[in-house]
Protein backbone atom coordinates (compact mmCIF):
# COMPACT_ATOMS: atom_id res chain seq x y z
CA UNK A 1 0.00 0.00 0.00
CA UNK A 2 1.30 3.68 -0.86
CA UNK A 3 2.96 5.18 2.15
CA UNK A 4 0.96 7.90 4.06
CA UNK A 5 2.24 11.08 4.30
CA UNK A 6 0.70 12.48 7.65
CA UNK A 7 1.32 15.88 6.58
CA UNK A 8 -0.80 16.05 3.65
CA UNK A 9 -3.96 17.48 3.47
CA UNK A 10 -7.28 18.00 2.04
CA UNK A 11 -9.68 21.27 2.92
CA UNK A 12 -13.28 21.62 1.58
CA UNK A 13 -15.00 24.44 2.19
CA UNK A 14 -17.58 26.35 0.15
CA UNK A 15 -17.09 29.13 2.14
CA UNK A 16 -13.65 31.42 0.85
CA UNK A 17 -13.16 32.85 4.06
CA UNK A 18 -12.66 30.23 6.35
CA UNK A 19 -10.48 27.88 3.25
CA UNK A 20 -8.33 30.99 3.38
CA UNK A 21 -7.63 31.32 6.69
CA UNK A 22 -7.31 27.78 7.34
CA UNK A 23 -5.28 26.99 4.54
CA UNK A 24 -2.47 29.69 5.96
CA UNK A 25 -2.54 28.22 9.71
CA UNK A 26 -1.87 24.85 8.08
CA UNK A 27 0.93 25.65 5.67
CA UNK A 28 2.48 28.10 9.24
CA UNK A 29 2.35 24.51 10.54
CA UNK A 30 3.92 22.63 7.99
CA UNK A 31 1.08 20.69 6.06
CA UNK A 32 1.20 20.16 2.60
CA UNK A 33 -2.46 21.54 1.63
CA UNK A 34 -4.90 20.79 -1.38
CA UNK A 35 -7.78 23.22 -1.05
CA UNK A 36 -11.73 22.43 -2.73
CA UNK A 37 -14.30 24.69 -2.93
CA UNK A 38 -16.90 21.78 -2.97
CA UNK A 39 -17.82 17.95 -2.04
CA UNK A 40 -17.23 17.27 -5.91
CA UNK A 41 -14.07 19.08 -6.40
CA UNK A 42 -12.50 17.66 -2.91
CA UNK A 43 -13.36 13.97 -3.82
CA UNK A 44 -11.62 14.62 -7.33
CA UNK A 45 -8.49 15.71 -5.98
CA UNK A 46 -8.51 12.98 -2.85
CA UNK A 47 -8.66 10.28 -5.58
CA UNK A 48 -5.77 12.09 -7.59
CA UNK A 49 -3.21 13.12 -4.39
CA UNK A 50 -4.46 10.50 -1.75
CA UNK A 51 -3.92 13.06 1.26
CA UNK A 52 -3.95 11.57 4.52
CA UNK A 53 -6.35 13.93 6.20
CA UNK A 54 -9.00 15.76 5.22
CA UNK A 55 -10.90 18.84 6.55
CA UNK A 56 -14.54 18.82 5.19
CA UNK A 57 -17.33 21.23 6.26
CA UNK A 58 -20.65 18.95 6.77
CA UNK A 59 -23.27 21.51 5.32
CA UNK A 60 -22.47 22.44 1.22
CA UNK A 61 -24.39 22.64 -1.80
CA UNK A 62 -24.37 19.65 -4.05
CA UNK A 63 -22.17 16.85 -2.39
CA UNK A 64 -22.07 17.66 1.50
CA UNK A 65 -19.53 16.24 3.87
CA UNK A 66 -21.25 13.40 5.13
CA UNK A 67 -21.11 11.59 1.25
CA UNK A 68 -17.72 12.95 0.89
CA UNK A 69 -16.95 11.05 4.55
CA UNK A 70 -18.86 8.25 3.37
CA UNK A 71 -16.76 7.74 -0.32
CA UNK A 72 -13.50 8.27 1.45
CA UNK A 73 -15.03 5.46 4.04
CA UNK A 74 -15.16 2.96 1.19
CA UNK A 75 -12.57 3.77 -0.77
CA UNK A 76 -10.59 1.54 2.37
CA UNK A 77 -7.99 4.06 2.98
CA UNK A 78 -5.92 5.02 5.66
CA UNK A 79 -6.88 8.48 5.52
CA UNK A 80 -8.98 10.28 8.36
CA UNK A 81 -11.57 12.73 7.72
CA UNK A 82 -12.15 15.70 10.29
CA UNK A 83 -15.72 17.14 10.27
CA UNK A 84 -16.38 20.85 10.57
CA UNK A 85 -20.11 21.66 11.90
CA UNK A 86 -21.79 24.66 12.82
CA UNK A 87 -23.24 25.64 16.07
CA UNK A 88 -26.45 23.61 16.34
CA UNK A 89 -25.53 20.82 14.11
CA UNK A 90 -24.36 18.53 16.63
CA UNK A 91 -26.76 15.54 15.40
CA UNK A 92 -25.19 15.80 12.03
CA UNK A 93 -21.82 15.86 13.84
CA UNK A 94 -22.67 12.39 15.90
CA UNK A 95 -23.60 11.04 12.50
CA UNK A 96 -20.47 11.48 11.07
CA UNK A 97 -18.62 9.80 13.77
CA UNK A 98 -20.66 6.78 13.39
CA UNK A 99 -19.55 6.64 10.16
CA UNK A 100 -15.98 6.70 11.41
CA UNK A 101 -15.48 10.26 11.32
CA UNK A 102 -11.97 10.67 12.98
CA UNK A 103 -13.34 13.84 15.39
CA UNK A 104 -15.08 16.96 14.43
CA UNK A 105 -14.53 20.75 15.47
CA UNK A 106 -16.88 23.23 15.40
CA UNK A 107 -17.44 27.18 13.95
CA UNK A 108 -15.97 29.50 14.37
CA UNK A 109 -12.39 27.79 14.26
CA UNK A 110 -9.89 27.74 16.88
CA UNK A 111 -6.17 26.87 16.31
CA UNK A 112 -6.32 24.91 18.98
CA UNK A 113 -9.66 22.77 18.67
CA UNK A 114 -8.15 22.07 14.91
CA UNK A 115 -4.58 21.40 15.71
CA UNK A 116 -5.65 19.32 18.62
CA UNK A 117 -8.15 17.21 16.12
CA UNK A 118 -5.22 16.98 13.34
CA UNK A 119 -3.10 15.44 15.82
CA UNK A 120 -5.82 12.81 17.30
CA UNK A 121 -6.01 11.85 13.54
CA UNK A 122 -2.72 11.55 12.84
CA UNK A 123 -1.73 9.14 15.63
CA UNK A 124 -4.76 6.93 14.67
CA UNK A 125 -3.39 6.78 11.42
CA UNK A 126 -0.42 5.40 13.04
CA UNK A 127 -2.07 2.94 14.84
CA UNK A 128 -3.82 1.76 12.25
CA UNK A 129 -0.86 0.98 10.09
CA UNK A 130 0.58 -0.53 12.87
CA UNK A 131 -2.69 -2.85 13.30
CA UNK A 132 -2.68 -3.64 9.61
CA UNK A 133 0.95 -4.44 9.96
CA UNK A 134 0.50 -6.53 12.19
CA UNK A 135 -2.53 -8.05 10.43
CA UNK A 136 -0.97 -8.68 8.03
CA UNK A 137 1.74 -10.74 9.60
CA UNK A 138 -0.21 -12.40 12.03
CA UNK A 139 -0.50 -15.71 10.02
CA UNK A 140 3.30 -15.92 9.79
CA UNK A 141 4.06 -15.23 13.28
CA UNK A 142 1.53 -17.44 14.35
CA UNK A 143 3.87 -20.28 13.19
CA UNK A 144 6.99 -18.88 14.93
CA UNK A 145 8.54 -19.89 18.47
CA UNK A 146 6.78 -19.09 21.70
CA UNK A 147 8.98 -16.10 22.07
CA UNK A 148 7.54 -14.59 19.06
CA UNK A 149 3.92 -15.21 20.08
CA UNK A 150 5.08 -13.63 23.38
CA UNK A 151 6.33 -10.47 21.57
CA UNK A 152 2.96 -10.38 19.53
CA UNK A 153 1.12 -10.60 23.23
CA UNK A 154 3.42 -7.62 24.92
CA UNK A 155 2.47 -5.25 21.45
CA UNK A 156 -1.27 -6.16 21.98
CA UNK A 157 -0.81 -4.86 25.62
CA UNK A 158 1.40 -1.74 24.16
CA UNK A 159 -1.48 -0.83 22.05
CA UNK A 160 -4.01 -0.64 25.10
CA UNK A 161 -1.91 0.95 27.03
CA UNK A 162 -0.92 3.94 24.72
CA UNK A 163 -4.04 4.14 23.23
CA UNK A 164 -5.12 7.77 23.63
CA UNK A 165 -8.50 6.43 24.43
CA UNK A 166 -9.77 5.02 27.79
CA UNK A 167 -10.22 1.21 27.51
CA UNK A 168 -12.24 -0.52 30.63
CA UNK A 169 -12.53 -3.98 30.26
CA UNK A 170 -15.10 -6.10 32.92
CA UNK A 171 -15.43 -9.67 33.65
CA UNK A 172 -18.19 -11.82 32.83
CA UNK A 173 -19.78 -10.37 36.74
CA UNK A 174 -18.46 -6.82 35.70
CA UNK A 175 -15.30 -6.92 37.47
CA UNK A 176 -12.75 -4.47 35.93
CA UNK A 177 -9.95 -6.49 34.51
CA UNK A 178 -7.75 -3.83 31.97
CA UNK A 179 -7.66 -0.15 33.18
CA UNK A 180 -5.42 1.33 30.26
CA UNK A 181 -3.08 4.34 31.31
CA UNK A 182 -5.52 7.05 29.76
CA UNK A 183 -7.89 5.53 31.57
CA UNK A 184 -5.95 5.98 34.72
CA UNK A 185 -4.38 9.25 33.56
CA UNK A 186 -8.49 10.68 33.34
CA UNK A 187 -9.52 8.87 36.52
CA UNK A 188 -6.70 9.48 38.62
CA UNK A 189 -7.14 5.56 39.62
CA UNK A 190 -4.16 3.68 39.21
CA UNK A 191 -4.20 0.26 38.00
CA UNK A 192 -3.77 -1.70 41.20
CA UNK A 193 -6.67 0.29 42.96
CA UNK A 194 -9.08 -1.01 40.17
CA UNK A 195 -7.90 -3.86 38.06
CA UNK A 196 -9.66 -6.95 40.00
CA UNK A 197 -11.13 -4.51 42.85
CA UNK A 198 -13.54 -2.13 41.42
CA UNK A 199 -16.86 -3.24 38.86
CA UNK A 200 -18.25 -1.07 36.01
CA UNK A 201 -21.02 0.09 38.28
CA UNK A 202 -18.21 1.67 40.89
CA UNK A 203 -16.43 3.57 37.54
CA UNK A 204 -20.04 4.35 35.23
CA UNK A 205 -23.20 4.29 38.10
CA UNK A 206 -25.73 1.44 38.37
CA UNK A 207 -28.26 3.16 36.48
CA UNK A 208 -25.45 2.90 33.34
CA UNK A 209 -24.53 -0.34 33.65
CA UNK A 210 -28.55 -1.73 34.28
CA UNK A 211 -29.01 -0.08 31.04
CA UNK A 212 -26.17 -1.81 29.25
CA UNK A 213 -27.83 -5.16 30.71
CA UNK A 214 -31.39 -4.57 29.43
CA UNK A 215 -29.99 -3.73 26.35
CA UNK A 216 -27.91 -6.97 26.04
CA UNK A 217 -31.04 -8.96 26.97
CA UNK A 218 -33.06 -7.25 24.17
CA UNK A 219 -30.42 -8.37 21.46
CA UNK A 220 -29.90 -11.65 23.15
CA UNK A 221 -34.30 -11.91 22.70
CA UNK A 222 -33.61 -10.72 19.09
CA UNK A 223 -31.09 -12.49 17.91
CA UNK A 224 -29.70 -8.69 16.78
CA UNK A 225 -25.55 -8.78 15.89
CA UNK A 226 -25.57 -5.11 17.18
CA UNK A 227 -23.95 -5.45 20.57
CA UNK A 228 -22.43 -1.81 20.78
CA UNK A 229 -23.69 1.10 22.56
CA UNK A 230 -22.72 4.78 21.69
CA UNK A 231 -23.32 7.43 24.08
CA UNK A 232 -22.21 10.38 25.61
CA UNK A 233 -22.06 10.02 29.79
CA UNK A 234 -19.68 10.90 32.92
CA UNK A 235 -17.01 8.16 34.76
CA UNK A 236 -16.48 8.39 38.10
CA UNK A 237 -13.24 9.93 38.98
CA UNK A 238 -11.11 9.16 42.32
CA UNK A 239 -11.91 12.59 43.99
CA UNK A 240 -15.43 11.92 43.51
CA UNK A 241 -16.02 14.39 40.78
CA UNK A 242 -17.77 13.25 37.16
CA UNK A 243 -16.02 13.58 34.31
CA UNK A 244 -18.07 14.12 30.71
CA UNK A 245 -17.23 11.07 28.26
CA UNK A 246 -17.91 10.14 24.89
CA UNK A 247 -17.91 6.63 25.48
CA UNK A 248 -18.55 3.51 23.04
CA UNK A 249 -19.35 -0.40 25.06
CA UNK A 250 -19.43 -3.64 23.52
CA UNK A 251 -20.38 -6.85 24.85
CA UNK A 252 -17.58 -9.56 24.39
CA UNK A 253 -18.54 -13.17 23.00
CA UNK A 254 -17.41 -16.26 22.86
CA UNK A 255 -19.00 -19.30 21.03
CA UNK A 256 -21.82 -17.15 21.33
CA UNK A 257 -21.28 -16.72 25.44
CA UNK A 258 -20.88 -13.44 27.12
CA UNK A 259 -17.41 -13.83 28.81
CA UNK A 260 -17.64 -9.78 29.14
CA UNK A 261 -17.36 -6.23 27.83
CA UNK A 262 -14.81 -3.33 27.35
CA UNK A 263 -15.57 0.27 27.29
CA UNK A 264 -13.69 2.73 24.81
CA UNK A 265 -14.24 6.75 26.14
CA UNK A 266 -12.79 10.04 24.98
CA UNK A 267 -12.28 13.04 27.23
CA UNK A 268 -14.86 15.50 26.60
CA UNK A 269 -13.75 18.57 28.90
CA UNK A 270 -12.21 20.41 25.97
CA UNK A 271 -14.54 20.55 24.14
CA UNK A 272 -17.05 21.06 26.29
CA UNK A 273 -14.85 23.92 27.37
CA UNK A 274 -14.74 25.17 23.55
CA UNK A 275 -18.46 24.96 23.24
CA UNK A 276 -18.98 26.80 26.63
CA UNK A 277 -16.76 29.31 24.70
CA UNK A 278 -18.62 29.65 22.02
CA UNK A 279 -21.72 30.15 23.32
CA UNK A 280 -20.44 33.40 25.32
CA UNK A 281 -19.06 34.89 22.26
CA UNK A 282 -22.49 34.26 20.52
CA UNK A 283 -24.33 35.61 23.46
CA UNK A 284 -21.80 38.78 23.52
CA UNK A 285 -22.36 39.01 19.37
CA UNK A 286 -26.14 39.03 20.18
CA UNK A 287 -25.93 41.77 22.77
CA UNK A 288 -24.36 44.13 20.68
CA UNK A 289 -27.09 43.16 17.77
CA UNK A 290 -29.88 44.11 20.34
CA UNK A 291 -27.78 46.81 21.11
CA UNK A 292 -27.28 48.51 17.40
CA UNK A 293 -31.03 47.72 16.78
CA UNK A 294 -32.23 49.81 19.57
CA UNK A 295 -29.83 52.31 18.73
CA UNK A 296 -31.02 52.43 15.10
CA UNK A 297 -34.67 53.00 16.39
CA UNK A 298 -33.94 55.21 18.45
CA UNK A 299 -31.54 57.12 15.78
CA UNK A 300 -35.01 57.45 13.77
CA UNK A 301 -37.36 58.90 16.29
CA UNK A 302 -35.00 61.43 17.20
CA UNK A 303 -34.75 62.31 13.44
CA UNK A 304 -38.55 62.51 13.31
CA UNK A 305 -38.08 64.52 16.49
CA UNK A 306 -35.59 67.04 15.43
CA UNK A 307 -37.39 67.44 11.74
CA UNK A 308 -40.92 68.53 13.61
CA UNK A 309 -38.79 70.73 16.15
CA UNK A 310 -37.59 72.44 12.69
CA UNK A 311 -41.22 72.83 11.32
CA UNK A 312 -42.26 74.31 14.73
CA UNK A 313 -39.43 76.93 14.84
CA UNK A 314 -40.22 77.69 11.15
CA UNK A 315 -43.71 78.58 11.98
CA UNK A 316 -42.92 80.73 15.38
CA UNK A 317 -40.15 82.57 12.96
CA UNK A 318 -43.06 82.71 9.78
CA UNK A 319 -46.12 83.44 12.36
CA UNK A 320 -47.53 80.18 10.09
CA UNK A 321 -49.80 78.02 12.24
CA UNK A 322 -49.63 75.32 9.64
CA UNK A 323 -46.34 74.93 10.07
CA UNK A 324 -46.91 75.10 13.68
CA UNK A 325 -49.64 72.06 13.68
CA UNK A 326 -47.56 70.58 11.13
CA UNK A 327 -44.56 70.36 13.60
CA UNK A 328 -46.04 69.79 16.52
CA UNK A 329 -47.75 66.58 14.79
CA UNK A 330 -44.13 65.19 13.65
CA UNK A 331 -42.96 66.03 17.53
CA UNK A 332 -46.37 63.84 19.18
CA UNK A 333 -46.30 60.89 16.71
CA UNK A 334 -42.03 60.55 17.18
CA UNK A 335 -42.87 60.88 21.37
CA UNK A 336 -45.66 57.99 21.10
CA UNK A 337 -43.13 55.91 18.96
CA UNK A 338 -40.71 56.49 22.05
CA UNK A 339 -43.44 55.51 24.33
CA UNK A 340 -44.19 52.34 22.38
CA UNK A 341 -40.53 51.80 22.12
CA UNK A 342 -40.10 51.32 25.92
CA UNK A 343 -43.27 49.26 26.25
CA UNK A 344 -42.63 47.14 23.96
CA UNK A 345 -38.86 46.74 25.59
CA UNK A 346 -40.61 45.61 28.80
CA UNK A 347 -42.95 43.56 27.90
CA UNK A 348 -40.43 41.66 26.04
CA UNK A 349 -37.76 41.89 28.70
CA UNK A 350 -39.68 40.99 31.79
CA UNK A 351 -40.83 37.42 32.40
CA UNK A 352 -44.14 37.67 34.00
CA UNK A 353 -47.08 35.14 34.56
CA UNK A 354 -50.58 35.82 32.91
CA UNK A 355 -53.10 37.58 35.50
CA UNK A 356 -55.94 35.25 34.85
CA UNK A 357 -59.40 36.50 35.38
CA UNK A 358 -62.80 35.33 33.07
CA UNK A 359 -64.12 37.74 30.45
CA UNK A 360 -65.82 37.80 28.07
CA UNK A 361 -64.12 37.23 24.71
CA UNK A 362 -66.66 39.60 22.57
CA UNK A 363 -66.02 42.33 25.03
CA UNK A 364 -62.20 42.37 24.70
CA UNK A 365 -62.18 42.60 20.86
CA UNK A 366 -65.19 45.23 20.67
CA UNK A 367 -62.59 47.32 22.93
CA UNK A 368 -60.03 46.86 20.91
CA UNK A 369 -62.11 48.11 17.59
CA UNK A 370 -63.31 51.17 19.12
CA UNK A 371 -60.09 52.03 20.24
CA UNK A 372 -58.22 51.72 16.71
CA UNK A 373 -61.59 52.82 14.88
CA UNK A 374 -60.66 56.70 14.22
CA UNK A 375 -57.31 55.35 13.71
CA UNK A 376 -58.44 53.36 10.44
CA UNK A 377 -60.97 56.10 9.49
CA UNK A 378 -57.62 58.23 9.07
CA UNK A 379 -56.30 56.72 6.44
CA UNK A 380 -60.06 55.61 5.09
CA UNK A 381 -59.83 52.17 5.88
CA UNK A 382 -63.22 50.26 7.52
CA UNK A 383 -62.30 48.50 10.52
CA UNK A 384 -65.00 45.91 11.49
CA UNK A 385 -66.37 43.26 14.20
CA UNK A 386 -67.47 40.13 13.41
CA UNK A 387 -68.17 38.16 16.96
CA UNK A 388 -69.82 34.53 17.22
CA UNK A 389 -73.13 34.17 19.67
CA UNK A 390 -72.52 31.89 22.49
CA UNK A 391 -69.16 32.09 23.35
CA UNK A 392 -68.24 31.23 26.95
CA UNK A 393 -66.21 33.41 29.20
CA UNK A 394 -62.52 32.21 29.11
CA UNK A 395 -59.92 33.03 31.63
CA UNK A 396 -57.25 35.07 30.56
CA UNK A 397 -55.11 38.21 31.58
CA UNK A 398 -57.10 40.54 29.90
CA UNK A 399 -54.25 43.12 29.61
CA UNK A 400 -51.92 41.02 27.59
CA UNK A 401 -54.82 39.76 25.17
CA UNK A 402 -55.68 43.50 24.32
CA UNK A 403 -52.18 44.66 23.76
CA UNK A 404 -51.56 41.06 21.41
CA UNK A 405 -54.95 42.59 19.28
CA UNK A 406 -54.20 46.41 19.59
CA UNK A 407 -50.59 45.44 18.02
CA UNK A 408 -52.45 42.74 15.46
CA UNK A 409 -55.36 44.91 14.45
CA UNK A 410 -52.82 48.12 14.09
CA UNK A 411 -50.30 46.49 11.97
CA UNK A 412 -53.21 44.74 9.94
CA UNK A 413 -54.23 48.96 9.41
CA UNK A 414 -50.87 50.12 8.27
CA UNK A 415 -50.82 47.12 5.59
CA UNK A 416 -54.12 48.64 3.86
CA UNK A 417 -53.27 52.10 4.22
CA UNK A 418 -52.95 53.18 0.00
CA UNK A 419 -49.47 54.76 -0.43
CA UNK A 420 -48.14 50.39 0.90
CA UNK A 421 -51.07 48.77 -0.34
CA UNK A 422 -51.96 50.65 -3.75
CA UNK A 423 -55.47 50.98 -3.31
CA UNK A 424 -58.21 52.99 -1.66
CA UNK A 425 -60.65 50.34 -0.11
CA UNK A 426 -58.62 48.95 2.60
CA UNK A 427 -60.43 46.54 4.89
CA UNK A 428 -59.51 44.89 8.81
CA UNK A 429 -61.74 42.32 10.19
CA UNK A 430 -61.45 41.68 13.69
CA UNK A 431 -63.70 38.60 14.90
CA UNK A 432 -63.90 35.85 17.48
CA UNK A 433 -65.06 32.13 16.80
CA UNK A 434 -63.96 28.98 17.83
CA UNK A 435 -61.52 26.87 17.03
CA UNK A 436 -60.68 22.97 16.76
CA UNK A 437 -59.11 22.40 20.09
CA UNK A 438 -59.36 25.72 21.77
CA UNK A 439 -61.22 28.10 23.39
CA UNK A 440 -61.32 30.56 21.37
CA UNK A 441 -59.87 32.02 18.32
CA UNK A 442 -58.92 35.90 17.64
CA UNK A 443 -58.84 36.42 13.75
CA UNK A 444 -57.30 39.57 12.41
CA UNK A 445 -57.90 39.51 8.51
CA UNK A 446 -57.19 42.74 6.19
CA UNK A 447 -56.69 42.71 2.38
CA UNK A 448 -53.38 44.66 2.51
CA UNK A 449 -50.14 44.80 0.85
CA UNK A 450 -49.24 40.75 1.77
CA UNK A 451 -46.40 39.56 3.02
CA UNK A 452 -44.02 37.65 1.23
CA UNK A 453 -42.57 34.23 2.28
CA UNK A 454 -38.95 35.86 3.04
CA UNK A 455 -40.48 37.80 4.81
CA UNK A 456 -43.04 35.51 6.66
CA UNK A 457 -39.68 33.18 7.97
CA UNK A 458 -38.42 36.64 9.60
CA UNK A 459 -41.80 37.59 11.47
CA UNK A 460 -41.07 36.44 14.65
CA UNK A 461 -36.98 37.46 15.09
CA UNK A 462 -35.85 39.72 17.49
CA UNK A 463 -36.23 43.64 15.67
CA UNK A 464 -37.54 42.30 12.33
CA UNK A 465 -40.11 44.67 10.49
CA UNK A 466 -41.44 45.25 7.22
CA UNK A 467 -42.10 49.10 8.15
CA UNK A 468 -38.70 50.33 8.43
CA UNK A 469 -37.95 53.26 10.15
CA UNK A 470 -41.57 53.09 11.33
CA UNK A 471 -41.26 49.72 12.96
CA UNK A 472 -39.45 48.32 15.87
CA UNK A 473 -39.70 44.99 15.02
CA UNK A 474 -40.93 44.11 18.53
CA UNK A 475 -44.39 44.22 18.49
CA UNK A 476 -45.07 40.64 16.98
CA UNK A 477 -41.93 39.25 19.22
CA UNK A 478 -44.15 40.74 21.86
CA UNK A 479 -47.48 38.96 20.71
CA UNK A 480 -45.90 35.95 20.22
CA UNK A 481 -44.40 36.05 23.88
CA UNK A 482 -47.79 37.09 25.14
CA UNK A 483 -49.38 33.97 23.54
CA UNK A 484 -46.79 31.92 24.94
CA UNK A 485 -47.67 32.45 28.51
CA UNK A 486 -50.96 31.72 28.05
CA UNK A 487 -50.19 28.36 26.51
CA UNK A 488 -51.52 30.10 23.32
CA UNK A 489 -50.93 29.40 19.56
CA UNK A 490 -50.50 31.49 16.69
CA UNK A 491 -50.95 31.51 12.69
CA UNK A 492 -50.57 33.19 9.84
CA UNK A 493 -51.07 33.28 6.34
CA UNK A 494 -50.53 35.28 3.59
CA UNK A 495 -50.88 36.40 -0.08
CA UNK A 496 -48.38 39.01 -1.23
CA UNK A 497 -50.42 42.19 -2.87
CA UNK A 498 -53.83 40.46 -1.41
CA UNK A 499 -53.53 40.66 2.16
CA UNK A 500 -52.69 38.36 5.54
CA UNK A 501 -54.84 36.24 8.45
CA UNK A 502 -53.29 36.36 11.77
CA UNK A 503 -55.02 34.25 14.77
CA UNK A 504 -54.58 34.27 18.37
CA UNK A 505 -56.00 30.78 19.78
CA UNK A 506 -56.04 30.63 23.26
CA UNK A 507 -56.71 27.52 25.81
CA UNK A 508 -59.39 27.70 27.64
CA UNK A 509 -56.93 28.98 30.45
CA UNK A 510 -54.65 27.23 33.33
CA UNK A 511 -55.17 24.12 34.37
CA UNK A 512 -55.47 23.37 37.59
CA UNK A 513 -56.45 19.72 38.96
CA UNK A 514 -59.65 20.09 41.21
CA UNK A 515 -60.30 24.18 40.37
CA UNK A 516 -62.78 24.76 37.56
CA UNK A 517 -61.65 27.54 35.31
CA UNK A 518 -64.71 29.64 36.23
CA UNK A 519 -63.51 29.99 39.69
CA UNK A 520 -60.02 31.82 38.88
CA UNK A 521 -61.41 35.28 38.76
CA UNK A 522 -59.73 37.51 41.02
CA UNK A 523 -57.37 34.35 42.29
CA UNK A 524 -53.44 34.05 41.65
CA UNK A 525 -52.44 31.08 39.66
CA UNK A 526 -49.19 29.31 39.80
CA UNK A 527 -49.25 26.52 38.26
CA UNK A 528 -49.64 27.65 34.29
CA UNK A 529 -48.77 24.96 31.34
CA UNK A 530 -46.80 26.43 28.85
CA UNK A 531 -47.35 25.50 25.10
CA UNK A 532 -45.29 25.93 22.04
CA UNK A 533 -46.09 28.88 20.03
CA UNK A 534 -45.84 28.30 16.31
CA UNK A 535 -45.38 31.14 13.88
Amino acid sequence: MTEVNLHHVLLIDDEEGIRKVMSIALRDAGYVVWIAESGEQGMEIFERELPALVLTDIKMPGMDGIEVLRRIKEMETDSEVIIITGHGEMELAISALQLEASDFITKPIHDEALFLALKRAEEKISLKIQLRDYTENLERKVKEATAEIQRISDFQANLIDNSLDGIVAGDEQRKVVIFNDSAQRLTGYKEEEVVGRLTLEDLYEKELVDHWLSRQRLEEDSSSDEISTHLDTTIQAREGRKIPIRLTHTILRQEGQKVGCVTFFQDLREIRRLERKLVQSERLAATGQTAASIAHAIKNIVGGLKGGMFVVNKGFELSNENYLQDGWDMVQRNIAKISSLAMDLLTFSKERQPDYRLAQVNDVAAEVVELLKKRGEEFGIKLSLETADGLEPVAMDVTGIHQCLVNLVSNAIDACRPEICGHEQGRVTLSTCTHPGWAVCFEVKDNGCGITAKDKEKLFTTFFSTKGADGTGLGLLNVQKIAKEHGGHIEVESVPAEGSTFRLLLPSGPNKEGESLYELDGKENDNKESHSVVA
